[in-house]
């Protein structure tokens, strides 16, 4: 009997040690995306340890000063933006095809 419970403890305690270590090593994002208001529709920033790295303001890529038309389109950019920062691009440059998958009207 004491066997087994001394064979649950250490079971218990492996556990614990190995969702510790998966919590502290775990890659957390550095990358923080926010939706803006501008006077053209919708933008985005994309700021990396609390400071701007990204200003997006406008639709990227298209000629113009063109606003997203919605704030959920804004957020859909800029997450694809971000997650291309985590592949390591940068500049994280959109083409007009990626923008019409994500359901910007490009001209």
């Amino acid at each position: 009997m004491r066997g087994k419970k001394i064979q649950s403890l250490a079971i218990l305690l492996i556990g614990l040690a190995i969702v510790t270590t998966y919590s502290l090593f775990r890659q957390k994002s550095q990358y923080e995306l926010q939706t803006t208001r501008t006077p053209t529709g919708w933008g985005y920033q994309v700021m990396l340890n609390g400071k701007t790295v990204i200003d997006q303001p406008t639709v990227p890529g298209l000629p113009g000063q063109r606003g997203f038309a919605s704030e959920d389109l804004a957020r859909k950019v800029g997450e694809c933006v971000v997650s291309k920062l985590h592949q390591g691009q940068f500049p994280p440059t959109l083409t007009p095809p990626e923008l019409s998958q994500l359901g910007v009207s490009v001209p």
